[in-house]
């Protein structure tokens, strides 16, 4: 039995990608079926069946993560579909269109900017210029971290003083350095290197194919050699995988042993483009021989058992087939099982919430003098655990020490008294809520005490700077964009004629 969850937008990847025919938006289902769930296409044009993607291996997960969406909340009907996800305000204009801004909104937290277009350097001005128009998005008090890119260039030094001239403008905000290894540890060895900065960091994104397991371990390491030259160094660590996954228990290992320095470890569930074409043209060919089957055995009406029996073998190849095919595959869960088989359960589904669940910490970011930022993508987007590390504990998700989903609801209400200043009521509510979400049998210390007592606070970001954030993006392509998610994405990159999505380079 199939059950409609939501409905949204899609692009056909049948008429996207093979067919060519451009970016057109199709209505789309987000539906559940034998406790999976799925993204079908319902494109108007005869593709002999609709196209759809398998979008996660586990109901009970995806249901939990969607019941974190700050518009949705915890409704579920007692049928076990999401209700009132129609009237969701923010995706919709006044004609129940879903509507996309065209410019960064407060939900955005990174914004990316390329420093090099059209094979040559932004020119000061043109910095500037874009810096000053980022900056007029957000409200006085909300920051947003920039990630500046420079793909093409291998001009060191060039890239080198971009990045210091847009820390000097953008002062007390985090600026990501996303370059190749090669070249970030280039820049690393530089003597006036943009790495000296205040709160410019490192951010790498490593292509891990199964086989080049070993190769990512000398490279990291080597990398990690130079950044640990730097103090107080925090770096972004992003592993793009594909299935099937590399061997990621040695992976992990050396990642979160590396607290010290990086910081963030993000997981990218990606589908590379060159097999993802390939895997949809034999998609599009087994729907176009079904098709011939089809009319021949309406056309031979004699040998109509013959016919059937051998269609229906056919069939059932095609749809074994169909069952492993890239393009029909984009479940974040079945990272997050290898993850489990990978930490020997240290680290397993339950342990990942929603990256938006960090919007509860966004006042006691402030507190601590980080500034206020809004953490608020799209549940489905992106998951996320803290991995604390203490001198008496060893990279444990934080959900194991405290109850993450009764603090983010029972703080959801406050989270707008809380955005200026704490006071003296708040307080007391916040410090009565932190000790309610104790996980039972674990002994903490009073949190709210280490977050708001300056003598404790060396004690407190000792604590922080040792802390990982292993963060699963689950990525969108061309092939299974959801338009209600691409509303509310965290990420936008900025290009000539306005911003795009990052992770679909779309809308």
């Amino acid at each position: 039995m199939e059950t409609i969850l939501y409905d949204t937008q899609t692009f056909c990847p049948i008429c996207t990608i093979i067919n060519r025919k451009g970016l057109i938006l199709k209505p789309a289902l987000v539906v559940s079926r034998d406790d999976k769930v799925y993204l079908k296409c319902c494109c108007d044009q005869n593709h002999g069946k609709q196209f759809e993607t398998l979008y996660c291996s586990s109901l009970k997960f995806f249901k939990r993560i969607l019941s974190f969406d700050p518009v949705i909340g915890n409704r579920f009907s007692s049928g076990g579909g999401i209700k009132d996800i129609e009237g969701m305000g923010k995706y919709n204009d006044g004609n129940n269109q879903i509507k996309v801004s065209k410019n960064p909104t407060i939900s955005n937290f990174v914004l990316e900017f390329s420093i090099f277009q059209n094979s040559l350097f932004l020119s000061d001005d043109e910095i500037k210029h874009n810096i000053q128009q980022f900056q007029t998005f957000y409200p006085k008090n909300r920051k947003f971290v920039l990630k500046v890119i420079a793909r093409g260039s291998n001009n060191i030094n060039e890239i080198n003083d971009k990045v210091k001239y847009i820390s000097s403008l953008l002062k007390g905000y985090p600026i990501l350095l996303e370059v190749t290894l090669e070249r970030l540890n280039e820049i690393g060895k530089l003597n006036n290197s943009c790495l000296l900065g205040a709160k410019v960091y490192p951010a790498v994104k490593y292509y891990l194919k199964q086989g080049d397991e070993s190769t990512f371990f000398r490279e990291i390491n080597q990398l990690l050699t130079v950044l640990r030259e730097y103090s107080d160094m925090q770096c972004v660590v992003t592993v793009a995988l594909e299935r099937k996954f590399a061997n990621l228990t040695d992976v992990l290992k050396l990642l979160r042993k590396s607290n010290d320095v990086i910081r963030f470890i993000i997981l990218s569930l990606e589908r590379p483009p060159k097999q993802l074409v390939e895997t949809l043209t034999i998609h599009n060919n087994n729907n176009n021989n079904n098709n011939n089957n089809n009319n021949n055995n309406n056309n031979n009406n004699n040998n109509n058992n013959n016919n059937n029996n051998s269609n229906s073998n056919n069939n059932s190849n095609d749809d074994d087939q169909e069952s492993i095919l890239t393009c029909n595959i984009n479940d974040p869960y079945e990272l997050i099982q290898e993850i489990e088989r990978s930490t020997n359960g240290s680290i397993n589904g339950d342990d990942f919430y929603p990256l938006n669940v960090g919007q509860a910490l966004e006042p006691m970011l402030n507190m601590m003098g980080y500034g206020l930022y809004s953490i608020k993508p799209s549940s489905y987007c992106s998951f996320a655990t803290c991995l604390v590390n203490t001198p008496t504990i060893e990279s444990r998700p934080i959900n194991r020490l405290l109850n993450i989903g009764k603090l983010y609801y029972d703080l959801l209400p406050l989270l707008p008294e809380l955005e200026e200043k704490i006071g003296f009521f708040n307080g007391l509510k916040l410090k009565s809520i932190l000790k309610s979400c104790n996980i039972p049998g674990v002994q903490l210390p009073n949190l709210f005490d280490y977050l708001t007592d300056r003598s404790k606070s060396e004690i407190t970001r000792k604590v922080i700077d040792q802390t990982q954030i292993l963060i699963i993006h689950n990525n969108m392509d061309l092939a299974s964009l959801d338009l209600k998610r691409r509303c509310n994405c965290s990420v936008e990159t900025k290009i000539k004629d306005g911003f795009i999505s990052s992770c679909t380079g779309c809308i």
